[in-house]
Protein backbone atom coordinates (compact mmCIF):
# COMPACT_ATOMS: atom_id res chain seq x y z
CA UNK A 1 0.00 0.00 0.00
CA UNK A 2 1.40 3.43 -0.89
CA UNK A 3 1.65 5.98 1.88
CA UNK A 4 0.59 9.44 1.97
CA UNK A 5 2.99 12.35 2.09
CA UNK A 6 3.08 14.25 4.92
CA UNK A 7 1.37 17.79 4.89
CA UNK A 8 3.43 20.82 6.11
CA UNK A 9 1.49 23.54 7.64
CA UNK A 10 1.48 25.41 5.05
CA UNK A 11 -0.79 23.21 2.83
CA UNK A 12 -2.38 22.16 6.73
CA UNK A 13 -3.59 26.02 7.11
CA UNK A 14 -4.56 26.41 3.95
CA UNK A 15 -6.84 22.92 3.74
CA UNK A 16 -8.20 24.04 7.05
CA UNK A 17 -8.93 27.77 5.77
CA UNK A 18 -10.39 26.22 2.71
CA UNK A 19 -12.85 24.29 4.62
CA UNK A 20 -13.65 27.07 6.89
CA UNK A 21 -14.68 29.08 4.34
CA UNK A 22 -17.00 26.64 2.38
CA UNK A 23 -18.63 25.09 5.91
CA UNK A 24 -19.61 29.19 6.60
CA UNK A 25 -21.16 29.36 3.15
CA UNK A 26 -23.08 26.11 3.05
CA UNK A 27 -24.33 25.60 6.77
CA UNK A 28 -25.62 27.70 9.60
CA UNK A 29 -22.80 26.56 12.28
CA UNK A 30 -19.79 24.92 11.75
CA UNK A 31 -19.17 21.58 13.54
CA UNK A 32 -15.24 20.27 14.61
CA UNK A 33 -15.79 17.07 14.12
CA UNK A 34 -17.14 17.44 10.20
CA UNK A 35 -13.94 19.84 10.14
CA UNK A 36 -11.72 16.83 11.84
CA UNK A 37 -13.72 14.29 9.28
CA UNK A 38 -12.66 16.49 6.48
CA UNK A 39 -8.98 17.19 7.27
CA UNK A 40 -8.46 13.94 8.61
CA UNK A 41 -6.15 14.82 11.83
CA UNK A 42 -7.14 13.85 15.36
CA UNK A 43 -9.67 16.34 17.82
CA UNK A 44 -6.36 17.20 19.75
CA UNK A 45 -4.19 18.03 16.49
CA UNK A 46 -7.54 20.27 14.77
CA UNK A 47 -7.72 22.07 18.15
CA UNK A 48 -4.03 23.11 17.99
CA UNK A 49 -3.97 24.66 14.25
CA UNK A 50 -7.30 26.20 14.97
CA UNK A 51 -5.83 28.25 18.44
CA UNK A 52 -2.30 28.94 15.78
CA UNK A 53 -4.74 29.89 12.87
CA UNK A 54 -6.47 32.47 15.78
CA UNK A 55 -2.73 33.14 17.00
CA UNK A 56 -1.59 34.14 13.20
CA UNK A 57 -4.76 36.01 13.10
CA UNK A 58 -6.30 34.16 9.77
CA UNK A 59 -9.55 33.79 12.05
CA UNK A 60 -11.43 36.00 14.07
CA UNK A 61 -11.57 33.59 17.23
CA UNK A 62 -11.68 30.09 18.00
CA UNK A 63 -15.61 30.06 18.31
CA UNK A 64 -17.05 31.91 15.26
CA UNK A 65 -14.24 30.69 13.43
CA UNK A 66 -14.96 33.30 10.67
CA UNK A 67 -11.24 34.26 7.92
CA UNK A 68 -10.11 37.58 8.80
CA UNK A 69 -9.06 39.68 5.67
CA UNK A 70 -5.60 38.20 6.70
CA UNK A 71 -7.06 34.61 6.49
CA UNK A 72 -8.59 35.83 2.77
CA UNK A 73 -5.42 36.92 1.28
CA UNK A 74 -3.75 33.28 2.59
CA UNK A 75 -6.15 31.99 0.88
CA UNK A 76 -5.72 33.21 -2.19
CA UNK A 77 -1.84 33.24 -2.44
CA UNK A 78 -1.86 29.54 -1.02
CA UNK A 79 -4.12 28.74 -4.43
CA UNK A 80 -2.26 30.86 -6.07
CA UNK A 81 0.81 28.95 -5.49
CA UNK A 82 -0.59 25.36 -5.96
CA UNK A 83 -2.29 26.65 -9.56
CA UNK A 84 1.69 27.70 -10.38
CA UNK A 85 2.75 24.13 -9.16
CA UNK A 86 0.22 21.87 -10.82
CA UNK A 87 1.40 24.20 -14.28
CA UNK A 88 5.04 23.08 -13.56
CA UNK A 89 3.97 19.39 -13.04
CA UNK A 90 5.73 19.77 -9.78
CA UNK A 91 2.28 19.36 -7.44
CA UNK A 92 -0.76 16.63 -7.29
CA UNK A 93 -3.70 17.91 -5.33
Amino acid sequence: MKKKARRNKMKIYGDLLSILKAEKKSADKIVLTRIQSKMNVPFDRLKSYISDLEDLKLIEDQVSLNLTQKGKQYLDEYQKILDFMERMGVANR
